[in-house]
């Protein structure tokens, strides 16, 4: 699947500037936007992202000192965020049972990817989407 914009969310900078590159060669012509702090990233949804009439992919850290990445995707459904048509990948160092368990629960995660992610591993990640 092609997205127009992917969105990466992660709390070290380090990453977001690797993961960009990676992500830019993944989908060069996609609009690549990056967020340090998850809140910022909540406020930029609901003004923006959140009206997408395309299909976004967000690659969404799931452990982050401010807020799990679980607790995030559960503020934007209490606050009714359109969030049909985002796509989320859940960035991690390790995959626990209870993390992916949990993931079950949520419609918007097609699926883990692990930390450093590169291409194989994204195209492995979103190869079952249409």
């Amino acid at each position: 699947m092609k997205y127009n914009t992917i969105i990466l969310v992660d709390d070290n900078p380090t990453t977001i500037f690797y993961h960009k590159d990676v992500v830019s060669e993944f989908e060069p012509n996609a609009d690549i936007v990056s967020f340090d702090n998850p809140y910022k990233f909540i406020d930029e949804f609901k003004q923006t992202f959140s009206k997408s009439t395309e299909p976004i992919l967000l690659l969404l850290d799931i452990n982050m000192p401010e807020i799990r990445g679980f607790e995030l995707i559960e503020l934007l459904e209490e606050n009714e965020e359109d969030m049909s048509k985002l796509d989320i990948l859940i960035v991690t160092s390790s995959k626990l049972n209870s993390d992916l368990e949990k993931a079950s629960r949520y419609p918007n995660i097609i699926g883990f990817i692990e930390k450093p992610i590169d291409i194989d591993k994204l195209n492995k990640a979103l190869s079952g989407l249409n």
